[in-house]
C-alpha cells in the first residue's frame, strides 16, 4: 500500500476512537444516576411484578449479560435522587437496539394508574418516548432514592445496559451518539469503496468476495444502531424488521466465514485445516437452517458460537499456513506472510473475546461488550483493507512483471523465427545462387582443352560467388554488429567519377549528370557500397541496350542534402514491388533466372539509416529510379 494511502487509513481510524472515547465520559456520567444495578431470573416465565418484588436480586455492574437463555430476566435499579433544579423526568436508554422486548414496572407510575410501558424491537418505534435510535422510557424524578423494576425477554443474547439521564443530557448524549455512530459508518464503508475500486481494477475473487462481505456489514452495522427502526417505521412493522435483522446477523456471520476461507484457500495447508474451514461453512448453513425452521433462539445462539470458534479455527489454522509453490496458477498472484496473516487473527480473537462470551453468558458484560461487534467491524476492516491493498499491489507489481517476462519472451521467440527464417532463406539462396558458378568450374575442370573463354567463363563464376559471399558478410556485419560510421569531409563528385569507373561499364550505357563539386560529410566506404549496389541492380535488371542514369544534385527543401539517383529502363525481369524492395531475400519472381542474393537493396537501405541518409524508390512511366539522399 502507498504510504498517504495507510496513513489516511491511520488517521481515520483514529478519529473513529477518538469520537468513541469522547462518547465514553458521558456514559460513565449517566451511571451515576443508577446507584445499584441487580437482577432476578424468572424460570417460570410468568411471575407477576408483586412475586419479581419481592424476589431476592444479585448485584452486578455495567452490563447484564446472561446469555441465550429462555428464561425471563428482572432488573432492579436504584435511582439516585434528582434535584429539583435539574427536572422533573429521567430518560432511561436501554441498550442494546435488538433486545425483543423490556417492560417497565415503576411504583410511581403504577401508583398514578399508568400501566407497564413496554419498548425493544418487536414494539413499534413511536412507542419510545424521546426520539432515539435507542429504546428509552420516561420516568419522574423524584427527591429520594427509589427503585424501578425493568422485565426483559428476548430470543437474542440478554444483554442490557441500562442508562438514567435528565432530558438535557440525554439529548446531548444523543447528539454525540449521532456523530459517533456517522464517523462509524463512514469508516465501514470507506473500507468498502476502496477495496471495491482494486476490485474493479484487478478483479481478484479475494476482493470481490470482501466487497460482498463489507457491504452486508455496512447494512447490519446500520441496523445494529437502530437507523432501520427510524428508516423503516411507516412501512414495515416490527416483527418484519425483527426477522430480517436476525437474518442479518446470520448472513454478516456467514460471508464473514467464506471471506476468511477464500482468503486462506490460496495458501498450502494440510488437509485437516481445509475440512475444518468447510465445517464452519456447513456450521453456518445448519444456524440458517434452524431459522428457517423457526428456532430463533436456537439459531443466533449457533451463530454466536460460530463466531467465536470460527476465530480460533481460523488461528489455529494460520499457523499451518505456507505460501504456495510458484506455478503457473500463482505466477500472478501474491501471498501475504503467514505470520501477517496469524497476527491478523490474534487481534481479531481478543476483540470478539470482549463480545461473544459475555453474549454468551460466560463473562461478565461491559460497555465494550454491546459494541464489541462494531469495534469488531472497524479494526477488522481496518486491517483486512490494508492487508488486500498490500496484497493487490504487489500482485499487480507480479502480474506487471510477469507481463514483461512474457513480452521479452515472445519477442525472444519472434527474433529466433526471424532467425531460423533467414537462415533458412540463405541457405535457399546460396544453393541456388551458387549452383550456377559451381557448375560452371566443374564443366571447365573436366574440359581437356582450355582456353581464354574457358578461364573468362571461370573467373566471372568466382566473381560472382565473391559478390554473393561478400554481400551476405556485410548484411550480416550491418545487423549483428551495428558500426559507428566514420564520417569525414569529402567532395562526392570525384569519388563518384571513379567508383563509376570500376564498375567497366561501356561509356555508350552510362549517362552522368554530376556537379564540378558536391561537397558533405558523410562516411565514404557505406556511400561506395550503396552506389555499387545500386548501379549492380541496375546493370542485372535494366534492358541490356538502354543507358543507365546516375545524376547527383543539390536539394534545400525540406532540409539541405545531395540528391544521388539511379535510374534505368526495366529490363525482363520488370519492375519490382514497391512494398516488399527493401526486405531481405525479396527478388521479383521474373527475376529469379538472375543471378542474385536479394540482399543487395536490403543492405543499401540498412547503411543509408546508419549514416543518416535516406534511400528510397521513386519510379516513374519509363524508368525504375532510386534516390539516395545525403544530408550535408
Amino acid at each position: 500500500m502507498p504510504l498517504p494511502m495507510f496513513c489516511l487509513l491511520q488517521k481515520a481510524l483514529l478519529l473513529a476512537l477518538l469520537c468513541l472515547l469522547a462518547w465514553l465520559p458521558g456514559a460513565a456520567a449517566a451511571q451515576q444516576r443508577i446507584l445499584e444495578k441487580a437482577y432476578w431470573t424468572d424460570t417460570s416465565g410468568s411471575a407477576t411484578f408483586e412475586q419479581a418484588r419481592a424476589a431476592v436480586y444479585t448485584p452486578y455492574s455495567d452490563v447484564l449479560s446472561k446469555g441465550f437463555s429462555r428464561h425471563v430476566q428482572w432488573v432492579r435499579l436504584r435511582i439516585a435522587p434528582l434535584p429539583a433544579e435539574d427536572g422533573d423526568a429521567l430518560v432511561l436508554r436501554l441498550r442494546p437496539v435488538y433486545i425483543d422486548q423490556v417492560t417497565l414496572f415503576d411504583p410511581v407510575l403504577l401508583a398514578q394508574g399508568q400501566a407497564p410501558a413496554s419498548v425493544g424491537d418487536r414494539t413499534p418505534w413511536e412507542s419510545n418516548q424521546f426520539e432515539s435510535l435507542n429504546h428509552n422510557l420516561l420516568i419522574p424524578a423524584q427527591t429520594l432514592e427509589r427503585y424501578i423494576w425493568l422485565r426483559l425477554q428476548t430470543t437474542s443474547t440478554q444483554l442490557l445496559h441500562a442508562e438514567a439521564l435528565t432530558p438535557r443530557e440525554m439529548l446531548r448524549e444523543e447528539h454525540t451518539l449521532w456523530l459517533v455512530y456517522s464517523a462509524l459508518l463512514a469508516l465501514i464503508m470507506s473500507f468498502l469503496l476502496w477495496v471495491l475500486m482494486v476490485w474493479l481494477r484487478d478483479r481478484d475473487p479475494v476482493n470481490g468476495v470482501f466487497v460482498i462481505r463489507q457491504m452486508v456489514l455496512l447494512i447490519y452495522t446500520a441496523c445494529f444502531l437502530g437507523y432501520h427502526r427510524i428508516l423503516l417505521a411507516d412501512w414495515v412493522t416490527p416483527a418484519a424488521q425483527d426477522t430480517v435483522y436476525n437474518w442479518l446477523v446470520l448472513f454478516t456471520t456467514g460471508l464473514s466465514v467464506a471471506f476468511e476461507y477464500r482468503f486462506v484457500m490460496e495458501y498450502r495447508m494440510p488437509r485437516a485445516s481445509r475440512w475444518l474451514l468447510r465445517a464452519l461453512l456447513v456450521w453456518s448453513l445448519l444456524a440458517m437452517a434452524l431459522m428457517v425452521l423457526g428456532q430463533t433462539r436456537q439459531s443466533l445462539q449457533t451463530n454466536m458460537l460460530l463466531n467465536g470458534v470460527a476465530v480460533l479455527c481460523m488461528l489455529a489454522v494460520s499457523l499451518r499456513l505456507k505460501r504456495p509453490q510458484a506455478s503457473a496458477a500463482h505466477g500472478a498472484s501474491y501471498q501475504l506472510p503467514p505470520a501477517v496473516v496469524c497476527g491478523y487473527y490474534v487481534a481479531v480473537l481478543l476483540l470478539l473475546v470482549l463480545n461473544v462470551l459475555p453474549s454468551l453468558g460466560l463473562l461478565s458484560g461491559t460497555l465494550y461488550t454491546v459494541y464489541g461487534v462494531l469495534l469488531y467491524g472497524v479494526v477488522s476492516g481496518f486491517f483486512m483493507t490494508a492487508l488486500l491493498i498490500v496484497r493487490s499491489r504487489k500482485a499487480e507489481a507480479l502480474r506487471q512483471d510477469t507481463a514483461n517476462r512474457l513480452y521479452l519472451s515472445q519477442q525472444q521467440l519472434e527474433l529466433e523465427t526471424q532467425r531460423r527464417q533467414d537462415q533458412s532463406q540463405l541457405i535457399n539462396m546460396l544453393m541456388h545462387e551458387l549452383k550456377t558458378p559451381l557448375s560452371v568450374i566443374d564443366l571447365a575442370v573436366k574440359t581437356r582443352e582450355r582456353d581464354e573463354r574457358t578461364e573468362a567463363y571461370v573467373t566471372r563464376a568466382i566473381d560472382n560467388m565473391k559478390a554473393i559471399l561478400q554481400r551476405c558478410v556485410q548484411t550480416d556485419r550491418m545487423v549483428e554488429s551495428p558500426f559507428q560510421p566514420a564520417m569525414e569531409a569529402l567532395d562526392l563528385t570525384p569519388h563518384l567519377r571513379q567508383w563509376l569507373l570500376d564498375a567497366r561499364l561501356p561509356d555508350q550505357r552510362l549517362v552522368l549528370h554530376l556537379p564540378d563539386r558536391a561537397p558533405l560529410s558523410t562516411d565514404a566506404q557505406c556511400v561506395q557500397i550503396i552506389v555499387g549496389n545500386l548501379l549492380d541492380n541496375a546493370i542485372k535488371f535494366g534492358a541490356a541496350d538502354q543507358a543507365i542514369e546516375v545524376r547527383l544534385e543539390r536539394a534545400e527543401h525540406p532540409t539541405a542534402a545531395w540528391r544521388l539517383q539511379v535510374a534505368n529502363v526495366p529490363g525482363p525481369g520488370g519492375r519490382p514491388d514497391a512494398q516488399k524492395i527493401f526486405s531481405k531475400f525479396y527478388r521479383h519472381a521474373a527475376a529469379q533466372r538472375i543471378s542474385g542474393t536479394g540482399l543487395g537493396l536490403y543492405l543499401c537501405d540498412g547503411l543509408a539509416r546508419q549514416i543518416g541518409a535516406t534511400l528510397a524508390y521513386h519510379p516513374t512511366d519509363t524508368h525504375v529510379v532510386f534516390e539516395l539522399c545525403l544530408p550535408i
